[in-house]
């Protein structure tokens, strides 16, 4: 449930749903991966550039050997492979490959956080399992065109193989359109930031914004939930909720409780790919405002789901914008309605698994 935000479980709960057999042959077995492991961690340590564990070439073979030993037992029609090329490349002749993710290395590599200080060895051979993997695949799966044009452009990949399907809001139970698309109760402008990470998911840039809206006599609030700062920070205005449990009753309904009060979704992110978060807004009828960077933009559509700012954005970019939205209610109820729209009609996972099981057929 946790590996890539959940989303593998949602691919796999979305094909079955569409009729289709899904059985897991994960986790594939590495034994020599707690030694890979434990090298990282010392590299980190130092300081010194690293080779990614999962990308050793021994971990690589002994991944491919177990997949194709588990692929040939259960006799697969059609092998899935989200997130996938550590092993996907392997996949038996005459078995047809889906390969799911939301990037490719090219893209990702010195961008995304997992990904920077690399070895050179593990560039190569991060390098060269993608290309083999993209090379193999019978069908390749991204949720953003930023990520489909690379795989054809800097891979090679057949662009009638490459398809752009949007992924879906990671929720155990979708909540209803009127219950979200009710009448907020009345007060500041509430801002909402769910992330993992502080530093990259923009949080320090988040709590500027507040204090920003609040210098321009726009009374604001900020929930940042998911993390928790380097150093102790306080700010009128601003609640920091380091975790909450989607799995657990009572945090899953605090944590919809803060969508329901959000007026908008704030992500001044440094580093995305897919942010399933703010399919997660969309749901919830919060509109978003978020950097334009990596897979982002096809996440949020401007004007539709919310607000993209450039890359390079200040603070007073940011709070002009929100200023602006926040002053006109009728604007942000149109951004709620079509952010739930948009929900409803691309970024959910039946929409998702009725679009690939129609590729799949296909094949």
């Amino acid at each position: 449930m946790k590996f890539w935000s959940g989303t593998p479980f949602h691919m796999s709960k979305s094909l079955a749903n569409q009729g289709h057999e899904v059985v897991h042959i994960g986790p594939l077995s590495a034994p020599s991966l707690p030694l890979y492991k434990a090298y990282s961690r010392l590299c980190r340590t130092f300081r010194r550039r690293g080779l990614s564990p999962f990308q050793a070439g021994p971990v690589v073979a002994q991944y491919a050997a177990d997949a194709v030993r588990k692929i040939r037992a259960v006799s697969a029609d059609i092998v899935f492979a989200p997130a996938g090329s550590t092993f996907a490349w392997s996949v038996p002749d005459g078995v047809p490959l889906v390969y799911a993710s939301d990037a490719t290395f090219r893209l990702i590599e010195d961008y995304h956080p997992n990904y920077r200080n690399l070895s050179r060895s593990a560039r190569k051979t991060s390098e060269r399992l993608e290309r083999d993997t993209i090379t193999r695949a019978d069908l390749i799966l991204y949720p953003s065109q930023w990520a489909a044009e690379s795989a054809v452009r800097d891979y090679g990949a057949d662009p009638a193989r490459v398809h752009v399907v949007p992924w879906g809001a990671n929720l155990k139970e979708a909540p209803g359109r009127d219950s979200v698309l009710g009448c907020r109760k009345p007060g500041p402008c509430r801002m909402l930031l769910i992330g993992v990470n502080w530093k990259e998911k923009g949080a320090d840039t988040a709590i500027e914004i507040l204090a920003e809206l609040n210098d321009r006599g726009v009374k604001a609030e900020l929930v940042i939930c998911g993390c928790s700062p380097p150093e102790p920070v306080t700010r009128d205005g601003l609640t920091i909720i380091p975790y909450l449990d989607k799995n657990d009753p009572a945090q899953r309904s605090r944590l919809e409780q803060l969508y329901r009060d959000a007026d908008f979704f704030l992500l001044p992110t440094r580093a995305d790919c897919f942010p399933i978060v703010l399919c997660e807004a969309a749901a919830h009828g919060v509109p978003s405002v978020a950097r334009a960077t990596g897979g982002v933009p096809y996440a949020v559509r401007e004007g539709a789901t919310g607000v993209l700012v450039p890359s390079n954005a200040s603070k007073s970019d940011y709070a002009g914008v929100i200023a602006e939205i926040f002053a006109n209610p009728n604007t942000l109820a149109r951004l709620r309605q079509s952010s739930r729209d948009a929900y409803e009609t691309q970024l959910n996972w039946q929409a998702w698994g009725r679009r690939v099981s129609d590729l799949m057929q296909a094949l």
